[in-house]
């Protein structure tokens, strides 16, 4: 969702923050022991050294917490120590503790006066405490090298207005004016509107709010930002029907229930807190997606900032979720999830979040817990249900999974093609449960709805000519995937496999090495080649990978019939279909 307000912000204007700063600089600068107590010296050095390389451990491994508290202990035994200053500072901010940073900030700009955090944790603290004076020469400090670009003129707009002074408040925004009739010109018109609602020109006001939602219909901070402006100028009506519609035109991704209730409490007025948490939440919005930076590290100090002026900017918490679980730090990012509000249009899918991650934890019935809990609240919703489909179906748990398959479908309205992946996923289960009438029916329905979707003619290709069925329109679907994606391992297996059940051994050989070659660490593939090599009368080669195939974790049940191939070769009993095997006809009596 990474959606940015601001989307006209360059990366190119952002502060710039090394991150390598200590490691280039050789690290704390360690203090001469006094002479007389050497031991106690060398004891204090090494415990010195030894908190400051934990603390960078901690930091490499995105674990901000643990790096701030070390490098926090390592500051205590050398306070006047200017990289450990630095180096704690930087890990305060990371780890969100923006009020402890600050205080840290004047050490750092003794030394480092143009710094451009040190500078802008300093600013956001005067803002808190309403003294955009403060805040506005904290920022005049920062240096030539960290020019804050655009982000500076909006970042002084709320300043101006924070102090009443809005004409040199609309000066600012006159500079950053997008082209009219464009995208981009939404997200200025919320924050001019805000201006001209605390200057008190509510006619202005409301014309942009308008104007910015007929613009960014497709925006959901625009839509809220506009409803909130509507409903302090008293068009309650009009901004619940903008809600509404968006609700309605995207179900799937937010639930607008507690806004839309009769008592949903009275939005907050804007202010320049608020108004450049925004601007901070899109600079790390841009930096987390920019494939080039690669700086989600500093993303995260943006988040950090944002949250720390609107402690309930929901989309900020979101993002610092998705990025603690993008560092494999698993119960921050659930932390991250539970300070969003119930009320917000962001709860539901925080959630079912916080479920998927409680997975990720091996937090199986807690998990299980929540996703059944949030099937009962809304019936009218199948997202929670395939969730829980998708986790159990993950942890093979396939007749659960099928249960609640056939909840999300039950309580589909109107089937589209949008929802051909419920009906495959049933189907795998389906096929797994060892019901493949259901499951074919289930595969041809995904295809109906989407008929160029390559994992399903997989899927439903290989399931038939694996059984002996409909060979030809089969392999027909088999060559279509393959087509669509010549370089899939799998599929490249799945027509291998088809050319091996059509007795055409030598063809199984080259299409299934081929699949090795692109999926060489699949027990699937490599047990499939091992076959065909002993029908091609490779039979040294065909031991060796079905000797690999065990090494590879295959399927619990293909373990056995693996070692009967190692122990007896391929014959009869071992050499079957692995999806579906009919039962056998029943005798006649007589």
């Amino acid at each position: 969702m990474r959606r940015t307000l601001l989307t006209l912000l360059p990366a190119a204007l952002l502060l710039a923050l090394p991150a390598t700063v200590d490691a280039q600089q050789g690290g704390p600068q360690a203090k001469t022991p006094p002479q007389t107590q050497p031991q106690r010296g060398r004891q204090i050095a090494a415990t010195l050294d030894g908190r400051y390389l934990a603390g960078r451990v901690a930091e490499q491994d995105h674990d901000y917490d643990a790096a701030a508290d070390q490098m926090d202990a390592a500051l205590a035994l050398a306070p006047t120590d200017p990289e450990l200053i630095y180096s704690a500072f930087r890990m305060r901010m990371y780890a969100g503790r923006i009020d402890a940073a600050a205080q840290l900030a004047p050490q750092v700009l003794a030394k480092r006066p143009g710094d451009g955090f040190a500078n802008l944790v300093l600013a956001v603290q005067a803002i808190k405490k309403g003294d955009y004076k403060a805040a506005e020469r904290q920022l005049g400090r920062i240096g030539s090298e960290n020019q804050l670009g655009v982000l500076r003129d909006y970042v002084m707009a709320w300043l101006k207005a924070g102090d009443k002074d809005f004409a040199a408040a609309r000066t600012y925004l006159a500079k950053l004016k997008p082209a009219a009739g464009e995208r981009s010109e939404a997200p200025a018109l919320i924050i001019q509107a805000q201006i001209d609602e605390l200057a008190g020109d509510r006619a202005a006001a409301e014309a942009k709010y308008r104007r910015a939602s007929s613009l960014d219909r497709n925006g959901l901070r625009t839509t809220l930002a506009a409803a909130d402006g509507l409903r302090r100028l008293g068009k309650t009506d009009e901004a619940r029907e903008l809600l509404k519609t968006y609700g309605e035109m995207y179900s799937d991704a937010v639930v607008m229930d507690s806004l839309l209730a009769a008592n949903a409490p009275a939005p907050k007025p804007p202010s320049p807190a608020s108004g450049i948490a925004e601007i901070l939440f899109d600079i790390g919005g841009i930096l987390a997606a920019d494939p080039r930076n690669q700086r989600a590290d500093l993303a995260l100090i943006f988040d950090q900032l944002a949250v720390n002026l609107k402690p309930d900017h929901d989309f900020s918490w979101l993002m610092i979720s998705n990025l603690y679980e993008q560092f494999q730090q698993i119960p921050k990012a659930i932390a991250a999830l539970a300070k969003i509000g119930p009320l917000s249009p962001l709860s539901w899918q925080a959630r079912l979040r916080m479920a998927a991650l409680d997975a990720q934890l091996d937090r199986y019935d807690q998990a299980v817990s929540r996703l059944k809990t949030l099937i009962a609240e809304k019936p009218d919703r199948i997202d929670a249900a395939l969730t829980l489909a998708d986790l159990q179906r993950g942890k093979e748990h396939y007749a659960d999974a099928v249960a609640a398959y056939d909840t999300a479908i039950a309580r589909l309205r109107k089937v589209d093609e949008r929802h051909w992946p419920v009906f495959f996923g049933r189907g795998i289960v389906l096929e797994r449960t060892k019901q493949w009438p259901k499951a074919e029916a289930d595969m041809k329905k995904a295809l109906e709805l989407s008929p160029e979707q390559p994992h399903v003619l997989n899927y439903l290709g290989y399931s038939w000519v694996d059984q002996g069925l409909h060979l030809d329109e089969g392999m027909k679907m088999l060559m279509k995937a393959t087509a669509l994606r010549p370089d899939d391992g799998a599929i490249t297996d799945s027509v291998g496999w088809a050319f091996y059940r059509t007795g055409q051994f030598d063809k199984a050989v080259e299409w299934l090495e081929r699949a090795s070659e692109q999926k060489g660490d699949d027990a699937t593939i490599t047990e499939h080649l091992g076959d065909a090599y002993w029908h091609v009368g490779r039979k040294r080669e065909a031991r060796f990978e079905w000797e690999r195939s065990l090494n590879q974790k295959p399927d619990k049940d293909r373990v056995p019939v693996i070692k009967d191939k190692l122990a007896n070769g391929l014959n009869a009993s071992n050499d079957k279909p692995t999806v579906y095997e009919k039962p056998a006809a029943p005798k006649q009596g007589g």
